[in-house]
């Protein structure tokens, strides 16, 4: 009885790894998927003010589309460049 019930826990981990590693990336926050994530993400509060950024190892990964910023560091969503004014603090 106890090999049977082994058997099945390896069977079942075996097939939620399986799982895992071949479900396609998912991008949220309106995200889209690409080749070469950025290392330094443009967000809006200090896309006019960019540090100079040195890229690393490109990856595959989520990243905003052309045009739009992310509101927070490499965290929230992506919003349109031209309603970056509205969270900008000054």
């Amino acid at each position: 009885m106890q090999c049977r019930v082994f058997s099945l826990f390896v069977l079942c981990l075996l097939n939620y790894t399986r799982a895992k590693i071949h479900r396609p990336n998912v991008c949220t926050h309106g995200d889209v998927m690409v080749k070469c994530v950025p290392v330094c993400p443009k967000i809006c509060s200090d896309f006019l003010y960019r540090q100079r950024c040195i890229p690393k190892k490109c990856e595959r990964g989520c990243a905003c589309p052309k045009d739009w910023l992310r509101l927070k560091n490499n965290q929230g969503r992506c919003i349109m460049r031209k309603h970056c004014q509205r969270y900008i603090i000054e």
